[in-house]
């Protein structure tokens, strides 16, 4: 490694008190005073780019909010990260604003209703909670899932977006390239997904191989 804490006794690296050592990459190290580990809370983490909720069998609507969720970038709501349902895009994972997430309805998001949730509010994203999910009946009660849990997922396994949109660019030619782009369903290009711009036919997003 590039960096060492010669402390076997500290449970954990930001409980030691000795200094750090860094290496000069010719096999030599050296002390390094000012350098320290603290312990940060979870809000200092950026947010997953997906997530999944799983673990246990689930019946009735909630069933339809299992699964794999992504990040929706840019947006808060209620001061938190939200997520969007890969698959179902009118369903998703957000926190209410008081006392838990929810995995709900677009027309419910943000509010404290939904078709699961987790009661916890000291997590900025639901991935790092400890805490086990519930279930609505739909009928006004919870139902507790002690294995259904929500936790980071691998970006590489999210289907890809129906739609992406390019902006930002200043020069002239680049701005023809910009706007909304619809993903050509079952269309690859050197073997990955491709999309068309809504605005321009003969404009693409493609890999290059």
């Amino acid at each position: 490694g590039w960096l060492q804490l010669l402390d076997s006794s500290a449970a954990t690296p930001n409980m030691s008190k000795i200094p750090w050592d860094s290496a000069d990459g010719n096999g030599k190290w050296s002390k390094q005073p000012n350098l320290k580990c603290l312990a940060v809370d979870n809000t200092e983490l950026p947010p997953p780019k997906a997530i999944i909720l799983d673990g246990e069998p689930v019946i009735g609507t909630a069933a339809n909010y299992i699964g794999l969720y992504r990040l929706a970038e840019g947006k808060l709501v209620n001061g938190r990260p939200c997520y969007r349902h890969a698959e179902r895009p009118t369903h998703w994972v957000a926190y209410n604003g008081t006392s838990a997430w929810n995995a709900q309805s677009e027309a419910s998001l943000g509010q404290s209703r939904g078709w699961m949730q987790l009661l916890d509010s000291s997590c900025h994203t639901p991935d790092v909670s400890l805490l086990s999910w519930e279930t609505a009946d739909g009928a006004g009660k919870w139902d507790k899932k002690p294995n259904l849990k929500c936790r980071e997922a691998d970006p590489s396994t999210m289907p890809p977006a129906s739609a992406l949109v390019l902006s930002g660019a200043t020069e002239a030619k680049a701005q023809d390239c910009l706007g909304l782009y619809r993903l050509i369903k079952g269309y690859e290009v050197n073997g990955r997904p491709c999309w068309r711009s809504v605005r321009r036919s003969d404009r693409w997003i493609a890999f290059n191989g």
